[in-house]
């Protein structure tokens, strides 16, 4: 009799089957499910390190001192400008309104060649201040005989306006030595000069010591000087009268 595996086989078909069906079932239930796969994951453990703190944006930066040197404050416009040596505020007031001697400067001179003639000599005075000054007077001179004696004036020789020198301006004075031979006359080295404007009975040792040309001159009693005047043509014309 003839024996037949259909049966058998199918049989072990479908257990074969059985089989592999509960295995994909085994397989798909280790997996998660799909609403699980976009789960929000559970937060990091507190113990994990946190991020490194973060520099305040606001913080002010550490201030640098400036190395520059602070402006030296300059000086006010009202300040006065300083003066010459002693000088408090502009150029000192000489006698009686008269130049200082502080800011004058005088030289003596021949009025003419002394070989023609030795007896007559120019002081020029000029003002070597800033400002204007005037010279009211005649120069005031004493001797330096060992006895101070005063040169008279020539009276008539004053001009009829005050001199007022400009500053580097010069003004002039006529001396005559002596009317007389040498033979009668002192010889004089030196002679002082008072200040301008004091009166000749007033002798305080003040002024300026004007040395003589030519190492001397010969003086007598009836030395005279003139006034002070602008021209020196006119300071000189009373020495050529006598």
């Amino acid at each position: 009799m003839m024996r037949t595996f259909r049966k058998t086989t199918h049989a072990r078909t479908l257990g074969a089957l059985g089989l592999a069906a509960a295995a994909l079932l085994a397989a798909t239930a280790c997996e998660p499910s799909d609403d699980k796969a976009g789960a929000t994951p559970p937060p990091k453990s507190s113990g994990s390190p946190s991020a490194s703190p973060s520099v305040s944006a606001s913080a002010s930066a550490p201030t640098v001192p400036s190395t520059s040197a602070p402006s030296p404050a300059k000086p006010s416009a009202s300040s006065p400008a300083p003066g010459r040596p002693g000088e408090a505020e502009g150029d000192p007031q000489g006698i009686d309104g008269n130049c200082p001697d502080d800011y004058t400067d005088v030289k003596v001179e021949w009025a003419v060649p002394p070989t023609k003639d030795d007896s007559k000599l120019l002081l020029t005075v000029t003002n070597t201040s800033t400002k204007p000054c005037k010279l009211r007077t005649h120069p005031v001179l004493r001797l330096e005989d060992g006895n101070g004696r005063l040169v008279g004036v020539f009276k008539n020789s004053k001009p009829q306006t005050e001199v007022t020198l400009a500053p580097g301006k010069e003004a002039y004075a006529g001396l005559l030595l002596r009317q007389s031979n040498k033979d009668v006359s002192t010889l004089v080295k030196n002679m002082a000069l008072a200040p301008h404007g004091q009166r000749p009975d007033h002798n305080t040792g003040e002024g300026v010591l004007l040395q003589m040309p030519k190492g001397g001159v010969h003086v007598d009693d009836k030395a005279r000087v003139t006034y002070w005047n602008s021209s020196s043509e006119a300071a000189v014309s009373p020495l050529f009268a006598h």
